[in-house]
């Protein structure tokens, strides 16, 4: 295959990582007017937020199997299709008591979609790069995930600002917006071809066997430790934190600071694009470890001090976070579980490592509004100590998977 064809190819599929930053980035800021227009405790409301994270561990769980039964491009479609009923769905929620139960059904049916395409779109493109570039090629959708989640940002925030109506009227404005990126992914992955794996392996071979019990294991510390750096705490709460950090009255500084999120995000996914394939998946993630666990120590004792904090230490700590992740932990963790499953089971085992991944993203998200109301800064402290503890497993457990083949 002509490399322009292998990167537009990439470039198509990975519409579905910017599906998938899209959606997760979005809520970020609506979870506030949400919370405030239908009066729901913290309880709740992390529930309502997490509606999207519980869809994304069934759709990760069926991504395997359908891909193994019907292919890997029909399930791509099919994503496509929830994304587009998941964001129109949102965008017409109602008004009332019915309003949390219909709104917290779409953003599951977004989140199957979500969960989907985070198994497809890595395998997709694992299976059709060459081992030499498939650190890069598979980093291509990790890019268009931040790149979502930038989009959400902006289109957040131009939203809030242009749109002079009702906090009922915006918020639903933010989530429909995701309509016009499904229908331009549903047009791009209508022109990919099949996967060349797709007809060499047999669906019917089991996972949990002993033959697969390393990487089994290996995939499932990858995606337990990936959630809790706290990653996805703060693309959905990052208006939250902001507010804690320059206090009431400051929601446009706060979702002008969310921007600088994402943009930090895809600056610091470029810089791992050029870097994975150079040094390796263990290093990146290593280092990014401890500089993740430095970042979330400088947040906790900055907004520990309340009325001394001081602000832009603060969000020298969050962008610092961000970056750490940015080149480490986000970017390695779908390229690794991609690498270390024979093909046989490769579908199964990205379905595996999928789930793992959203089990504890849908319950970090959940539970962070409830742990930052009863604890405060110990959130972050947390998430610092379990940075520690991958870092050394990491350098302990952790094999080396840059140039591998994943043809046997």
């Amino acid at each position: 295959m002509k490399s322009s064809t292998l990167y537009l190819i990439t470039c198509a599929v990975s519409l579905g990582g910017l599906l998938f930053g899209f959606d997760s980035g979005v809520i970020s800021g609506c979870e506030e007017a949400i919370q405030l227009e239908f009066g729901l405790s913290p309880f709740w409301h992390g529930l309502v937020v997490a509606g999207a994270l519980i869809g994304t561990v069934f759709g990760a769980l069926a991504a395997g199997r359908m891909c193994d039964r019907f292919g890997r491009k029909p399930t791509l479609v099919w994503m496509g299709v929830l994304f587009f009923i998941s964001a129109a769905g949102c965008a017409l929620t109602p008004g009332g008591g019915a309003g949390p139960h219909i709104l917290g059904w779409m953003r599951f049916v977004g989140g199957i979609a979500i969960g989907g395409v985070s198994v497809a779109v890595p395998m997709y493109i694992a299976e059709i790069a060459p081992p030499e570039k498939r650190g890069r090629l598979v980093l291509v959708n990790q890019f268009c995930i931040v790149l979502g989640i930038v989009v959400s940002y902006v289109s957040n925030y131009c939203v809030a600002l242009w749109l002079h109506a009702s906090s009922e009227v915006v918020w639903r404005t933010m989530l429909g917006a995701e309509c016009l990126p499904v229908l331009l992914y549903l047009a791009a992955v209508a022109r990919i071809p099949e996967s060349p794996y797709q007809e060499k392996v047999e669906a019917s071979a089991p996972l949990f066997t002993r033959r697969n019990l390393r990487p089994i294991v290996l995939c499932f510390t990858v995606a337990f430790f990936s959630q809790l750096s706290g990653v996805n705490a703060v693309n959905y709460y990052a208006p939250r934190i902001f507010g804690m950090i320059f206090g009431e009255g400051s929601e446009l500084v706060s979702l002008a600071g969310t921007i600088g999120v994402g943009v930090v995000n895809l600056v610091f996914t470029v810089a791992a694009f050029f870097l994975i394939d150079r040094f390796g998946r263990k290093p990146l993630l290593v280092s990014g470890c401890a500089a993740m666990a430095a970042m979330h120590g400088l947040v906790a004792w900055q907004i520990s001090l309340g009325e001394a904090c001081t602000p832009w230490l603060a969000m020298l700590g969050v962008y610092g976070f961000i970056a750490a992740v940015a080149f480490s932990a986000s970017a390695v963790i779908w390229v690794f579980i991609s690498e270390i499953f024979p093909p046989d089971v490769r579908a199964k085992g990205q379905s595996f490592g999928g789930t793992v991944h959203w089990v504890m993203c849908m319950l970090v998200s959940w539970l962070f509004p409830v742990a930052v109301a009863r604890t405060g800064t110990y959130a972050f402290a947390f998430f610092a100590a379990m940075m520690l503890l991958e870092m050394v497993w990491a350098l302990v457990f952790m094999p080396e998977t840059k140039g591998r083949s994943i043809i046997t």
